[in-house]
């Protein structure tokens, strides 16, 4: 079974050393992956069971893993893509963390490193998405 709150931290640090190396791809590889194991923490925190529903188990909920897509984990706690919802800016943030300039998951592959700019405007949305999102856990 995954920890995804561990998880989360321990890729929250990964993020960290990364930003301060000045290794911007990986750093917006792994700051994805930090925001996906926190959404995926605050789903599963929101049942009983902290397992998802798959063709071959029930754990009493029909709650399936989201994959790596940040609005598919939100559809799947709908007090938080209600809250969401409500927040344009948030929906900003979501949308520049899980595509900075291609999808988190596929930075992996990259070797184009972003401009200043571009790095700037999605550290910041990193860091208050992931600040936000830290709040309505500890709300809802």
């Amino acid at each position: 079974m995954e920890d995804y709150q561990s998880a989360f931290s321990e890729r929250h640090q990964d993020t960290e050393i990364l930003c301060k190396s000045n290794r911007k791809i990986a750093a917006m590889h792994f700051g994805g992956i930090t925001i996906e194991c926190l959404l995926k923490s605050m789903i599963l925190a929101s049942v009983s069971s902290q397992e998802w529903k798959t063709d071959s188990n029930n754990p009493g909920h029909t709650i399936t893993n989201p994959g790596h897509s940040f609005t598919d984990a939100l559809k799947r706690h709908n007090r938080l893509y209600s809250r969401v919802q409500n927040f344009p800016e948030v929906i900003k943030w979501i949308n520049i963390v899980e595509n900075p300039s291609q999808n988190f998951i596929d930075m992996r592959y990259s070797s184009s490193e972003p401009n200043d700019d571009k790095y700037k405007e999605w550290l910041s949305a990193y860091t208050v998405l992931k600040q936000w999102l830290q709040k309505q856990a500890t709300q809802l």
